[in-house]
């Protein structure tokens, strides 16, 4: 396999290569309840993001950024948090740091959803600034994962939930050493549909869990990973041939990857 993990590359292999875009990934090292690791948010979006370079050409695989903004649940051990500013501000210069360098086409991988709005600010300002940089993102992979597989897959709702049975099934996939299903718990907080609570994890969950992990699996786990990573490089490669060009009616090509 050709080497696209910057970290991974040396000068000599790289010079020997050609790169024309970059994959960010921003995760998270926070509390998962009690049974997932803190870096299950930044294992997982690294792991689709790995899977979506190794099916294009030119993709160069930037390392993770471990901290995101998990400030709703610092009450729980050991959860680090970034201020949204200061994500934004990294995103931003790492994505400068790749336009020096001769990079500007993008594809950012998040795994945490507290990530967002740091992100869009940072986007918002490279485009102002950089009016020809291309840039596309997947901001909620424990959301898109799960919807590109069949009906029934998951118990309930895809299995999306903070700790639920999509990320503990994606944990089971690529840390399963990690992963102790012996103490894994799931409950469904409830709040009102049309209201959003500014509230902490903490203040509307006993175990720290959102759904039930209980259902999960490895196999559930590589079919998200899998299929959001052959969505991801059938966006890449279509780009790449009709030169990042987002004016377009039709993206039915997408329903078929």
């Amino acid at each position: 396999m050709t080497e696209f993990r910057l970290e991974r590359l040396n000068r000599h292999r790289f010079e020997k290569q050609s790169f024309d875009k970059a994959i960010i990934v921003t995760g998270a090292t926070e509390n998962h309840a009690f049974h997932l690791p803190m870096g299950t948010d930044s294992f997982a979006a690294y792991a689709v993001a790995e899977e979506t370079a190794k099916k294009v050409d030119g993709a160069l695989l930037l390392p993770p950024i471990p901290f995101g903004v998990s400030d709703q649940l610092m009450p729980y051990p050991f959860t680090i948090t970034l201020t949204a500013e200061t994500l934004s501000q990294v995103v931003y210069e790492v994505a400068d740091s790749c336009l020096v360098q001769g990079i500007n086409r993008f594809l950012l991988i998040n795994g945490h959803g507290g990530n967002n709005s740091a992100i869009d600010v940072a986007m918002r300002r490279i485009r102002r600034q950089y009016p020809d940089v291309k840039m596309a993102a997947s901001l909620a992979w424990w959301i898109s994962g799960p919807k590109l597989l069949s009906e029934g897959t998951f118990e309930k709702d895809y299995g999306i939930g903070h700790a639920g049975e999509a990320e503990t099934s994606t944990a089971l996939y690529v840390a399963p050493d990690c992963v102790d299903m012996d103490v894994a718990r799931g409950e469904w907080p409830q709040s009102p549909k049309e209201i959003r609570l500014l509230t902490t994890i903490p203040e509307t969950s006993k175990t720290g869990a959102t759904g039930d992990p209980c259902q999960a699996t490895a196999e559930k786990g590589r079919l998200i990973v899998t299929a959001l990573a052959e969505y991801l490089a059938a966006f890449i490669k279509e780009m790449d041939r009709t030169g990042w060009d987002f004016a377009r009616e039709d993206w039915s090509f997408l329903d078929h990857s």
